[in-house]
């Protein structure tokens, strides 16, 4: 159970986050929050020993990966709060941000939702959903039972 909060929570959300933070645009609101709490230089100077290797990174760790890691991070800590069982009592609150990640990509495909539809984040979506289940989950039961009148 702790190597699932550490590495299948916090690892995959503060990996994600680095991908930010050493090398997408400084252009992200998310960078006029670091400056706002003073981490700029800090954060510049990680950014400055990363620079080297940016371009030899494919844009889908640049770009699809973290989102993959966050979706995986938010389904490992959903499993472990629901103690690696899945029913269906919980399977809407595991499923419900991979659902709208995935639907908001599909929704892209189709031209419903504006965006550029992207494959590599799409099969990382639902990477990232899947694999927890498959890492961590001790049982699922989704036994639907059907009511007669």
């Amino acid at each position: 159970m702790k190597k699932q909060i550490l590495l299948g929570h916090i690892g995959t959300l503060l990996l994600g986050g680095l991908i930010y933070i050493l090398f997408r645009a400084p252009t992200l609101k998310m960078f006029d929050w670091y400056d706002s709490i003073g981490l700029s230089t800090s954060l510049n100077t990680l950014r400055d020993y990363a620079s080297p290797i940016v371009n030899h990174i494919p844009n889908w760790f640049l770009y699809s990966l973290p989102d993959g890691l966050w979706i995986f991070s938010y389904i490992s800590l959903m499993l472990f709060i629901w103690q690696n069982s899945v029913s269906r009592k919980n399977i809407f609150w595991i499923l419900i941000i991979p659902t709208l990640a995935i639907s908001s990509e599909i929704g892209q495909l189709l031209g419903f939702i504006s965006g550029t539809f992207d494959f590599a984040d799409l099969l990382l979506y639902i990477l990232g959903m899947i694999l927890p289940f498959l890492f961590f989950t001790k049982s699922i039961n989704l036994n639907f039972k059907l009511q007669t009148l």
